[in-house]
């Protein structure tokens, strides 16, 4: 898969996010920022040696971290709602090893109601190979119902709730 990084649209997230896929005030985790064509959204990532399983290659759990990053972000973007995870099945094809660029993809398979999402996830290491894919079954609601269900509480929904909004508009 051939994307052209620069003609890509930055994705907005919270400047002191600590979420350990996405927050670029975790020192310890991916910080992973995303972009978008509107259809899809792109991270491109290198996953440090102390996230390895076996010598150099990325353990599967951080892999299954990216892609349920990636699954939940688009949830976000391209349907404006908040994502949970329901399930996730994640197929290994390839070893991914550390250190080296890697392109994940996050998009929106099917909408199954106002209440459900069905999303994909692909990582492609630096030849542009599928190394790791994912579907997920995404639980999709208002920020108001994320609230109601303790997901998040209510000062967060409110700097989050612009976040939800920018595929629309400016934030």
């Amino acid at each position: 898969m051939e994307i052209v990084r620069e003609e890509l649209k930055p994705v907005k997230n919270f400047e002191d996010q600590t979420c350990f896929g996405c927050g670029s005030k975790n020192p310890v985790g991916l910080r992973m920022e995303f972009l978008t064509d509107d259809t899809r959204l792109y991270s491109f990532v290198s996953v440090p040696k102390t996230m390895t399983g076996w010598d150099s290659t990325v353990h599967g759990g951080i892999l299954t971290t990216i892609l349920d990053e990636m699954m939940g972000w688009s949830v976000i973007y391209l349907l404006g709602k908040i994502g949970v995870t329901k399930s996730i099945t994640v197929d290994f094809k390839k070893p991914v090893a550390s250190e080296n660029p890697l392109m994940a993809v996050g998009s929106i398979q099917e909408v199954v109601s106002e209440r459900k999402a069905i999303v994909t996830g692909e990582i492609y290491n630096q030849d542009s190979i599928l190394c790791v894919q994912s579907t997920g079954t995404f639980a999709s609601m208002t920020a108001q119902a994320a609230v109601r269900l303790g997901v998040m509480g209510t000062d967060y929904m409110e700097r989050f709730l612009p976040l939800l909004r920018q595929k629309d508009g400016p934030t």
